[in-house]
């Protein structure tokens, strides 16, 4: 990065410049390195946050790391800025947007780079370009018919701000071993290969369904200085395998529970490839087939490939064979497991119709033993980006998977999927915190679950979320403001009819805010009153889509009488508009403001143009870009009630918000 290209004032150039050289050198050092990266560019962003280079470098950071899709805007700044930086700016930029659910738009970067290669370069990368494309119209036609689910992070007990996966849980969810890649001392050190952790063994037990701290196995013989993964345990607890990442490249070992103690672990099964690693592995529950993973290219489909065996009659294992191209692509297939009859398998693949990196796939055997093809689990379990472990419980409407979240303590987090199903409601209530389906428009998107209300004691607020043109239910977020402390008093989701219940702390007012994907930001104010009859309050909600020419009045936005001043109250409301922008960079829109008929035509007309121009100002102060807003007056020539009643001309004076275009 040219300095003078950096430099924009003397004050402290000479400090931010160091933060990028500093950036660099922990870049080099590896993916563990990232946030220590990361940290470095952003300290030098605070000196210069329009220089393209250094918001390449910060894009360019986050999609290497578990952040991806916080590559977007700073891609956004360096190809407004330079957009021939460098060759490969529009397949970021279609990564960053992939990565936020943008669909459309990463589609329309990775055509637009495409066409920008000469018909060599094109015929090279074309395989990768259409992969992308491919991940994308599946996303699409996934994140159109969500799952109903709820997706639970375990929390700082069992995840630690590095990488926590496998989960492995008894029978009864009483104890659970999983791998994690924290240090498991102050005195450990990263490997010089990556600048992580090695993997280690970690135990965990339960309390009435709670997990208490999780535990280091302090057995020397599957925890050392090597990497060793937990890959497999049996229901009874007597015999663990374990992946040693140290050996050939990765082999899995065994170590069975014998006279009250366990055994050395050891290599098996002669059958498995001396020279191919394998990473996963299941067992059925009678002992019989094995179904793992290796990337013996031997027989291969390309990448990593899920193979079987068979026990025969003499109780020797057949030779391992793969297990056939409807499951195996020519994309690595990873973390395999399968049900205890051997009927069902779940596994990770980068290909089908995945909607990029790993997703979480399901397969039967049909009546003649041959396997149907992949079904994707569906989102929100699977994203963008990885998803990988996925185990299920006993009854499937439970399961335990790894992934990177929103909400994740840092890296990969275990998580619990709960399967609502059709033919139960869920009670909602605000106890625990729980990642719903939505990317943004807001990030700390969350719904909670909790046991059977008391109906006797507790009041309710129930109803229906729908599309405002369609009629069509949504699965949105609900917020529930405490106007007199402006903060959060409840949350909750709607399910998949729309329809919803939150507990009502008091018979009050409340400021209630609603987010969806895709629709625009709902801000509006009810009353309950102090007395009702039951312990119900129904109340329905309309959102409308993010389109151009989509438009909300922004209530609960005032100003100091007959002027353009904006009063402290308004800020609540202005900053909720802010985290929509922030969240929603892809948006330009009209701020415009409106008035009665109550004097004349020009003094209002400049009335509520100066008030359209105090909220833009408001906006643009709080970190939007100008050139996203405009502000315009309408005075009284867009009336949305009659100018005869009080009532009337008070919902005439207002300020509004309009799409007028969407990138």
């Amino acid at each position: 990065m040219p300095r003078s290209e950096f430099r924009t004032k003397s004050d402290s150039f000479s400090i931010a410049y160091k933060h990028i050289r500093k950036g660099n050198k922990w870049i080099e050092k590896g993916k563990g390195a990232l946030p220590k990266a990361l940290e470095q560019y952003l300290l030098a962003n605070n000196y210069n946050n329009t220089n393209p280079e250094l918001n390449y470098k910060i894009g360019m950071t986050y999609l290497r790391s578990d952040q991806k899709a916080k590559a977007l805007e700073p891609l956004k700044i360096a190809y407004s800025k330079k957009p021939d930086m460098t060759k490969n700016l529009l397949l970021l930029l279609g990564r960053a947007y992939q990565y936020n659910l943008k669909f459309d738009t990463a589609i329309q970067k990775y055509e637009a780079y495409s066409k920008s290669l000469s018909k060599r370069q094109r015929r090279k990368q074309s395989d990768v370009i259409n992969k992308y494309i491919d991940e994308c119209n599946a996303g699409t036609e996934l994140v159109s018919k969500p799952k109903r689910v709820v997706i639970k992070d375990l929390g700082d007990s069992i995840n630690s701000v590095y990488d926590d996966y496998n989960a492995l849980v008894l029978p009864g969810d009483s104890m659970m071993y999983f791998t994690s890649r924290r240090p498991a001392n102050k005195k450990d050190k990263p490997n010089k290969k990556d600048y992580m952790f090695d993997e280690d063994i970690y135990t965990a037990l339960a309390d009435s369904g709670v997990w208490k701290k999780a535990a280091y196995l302090t057995d020397e013989d599957f925890n050392s200085k090597r990497n060793e993964d937990i890959v497999w345990v049996s229901e009874d607890n007597k015999t663990r395998y374990i992946y040693d990442g140290y050996m050939r490249g990765g082999d899995i070992l065994v170590s069975n529970f014998i006279k009250g103690k366990w055994s050395y672990p050891k290599r098996i099964y002669r059958r498995f490839s001396k020279s191919a690693s394998e990473t996963s592995l299941s067992i059925t529950k009678d002992g019989n087939t094995i179904y793992f993973v290796s990337d013996n290219q031997d027989e291969s489909f390309g990448g990593k490939d899920i193979y079987y065996m068979h026990k025969n009659q003499k109780g020797k294992w057949e030779k391992p064979k793969n297990v056939g191209s409807v499951i195996n692509t020519k994309y690595d297939e990873e973390f395999v497991n399968i049900s205890p009859d051997g009927k069902v398998m779940y596994f990770s693949s980068k290909g089908h119709n995945s909607m990029g990196g790993y997703d979480i796939f399901r397969s039967e055997q049909d009546g003649g033993g041959v396997w149907t093809k992949p079904e994707n689990v569906g989102f929100p379990v699977n994203t963008p980006g990885d998803e990988i472990c996925y185990r299920p419980a006993s009854n499937e409407k439970n399961a335990y998977f790894a992934a990177k979240r929103p909400d994740t303590q840092g890296g990969f987090d275990i998580y619990r999927i709960i399967y609502l199903g059709s033919e139960k409601k869920m009670v909602l209530s605000s106890e625990e915190q729980l990642v719903a389906y939505f990317d943004k428009p807001i990030s700390d998107i969350f719904s909670k679950v909790s046991g059977e209300e008391k109906i006797d004691t507790v009041y309710n607020l129930v109803g229906l979320i729908t599309d405002a043109k369609k009629k069509i239910p949504i699965m949105a977020k609900l917020d529930l403001i405490d106007i007199e402390k402006s903060q959060t008093a409840a949350s909750t989701m709607s399910d998949s009819t729309g329809a919803y219940r939150i507990r009502l702390p008091e018979l009050k007012k409340y400021g209630v805010e609603i987010h969806a994907k895709d629709y625009m930001l709902f801000l509006d104010v009810i009353t309950i009153p102090p007395k009702i009859q039951g312990r119900e309050v129904t109340r329905n909600f309309t959102l409308t889509k993010v389109e151009v020419g989509s438009k909300i009045v922004l209530k609960n936005i005032y100003f100091e009488t007959g002027k353009a001043v904006l009063t402290p109250e308004s800020n609540v409301e202005l900053d909720k508009v802010v985290a929509f922008m922030k969240d929603n960079t892809d948006i330009k829109v009209e701020i415009s403001g409106h008035t009665d008929n109550v004097g004349t035509q020009l003094s209002n007309q400049k009335l509520s143009e100066a008030r359209a121009k105090s909220v833009v100002t408001y906006l643009v102060q709080h970190g939007i870009p100008q050139e996203k807003l405009v502000y315009k007056g309408y005075g009284f020539a867009q009336p949305i009630a009659p100018n005869t009643t009080a009532a009337g001309r008070k919902l005439n004076r207002r300020v509004e918000f309009k799409i007028l275009s969407v990138e």
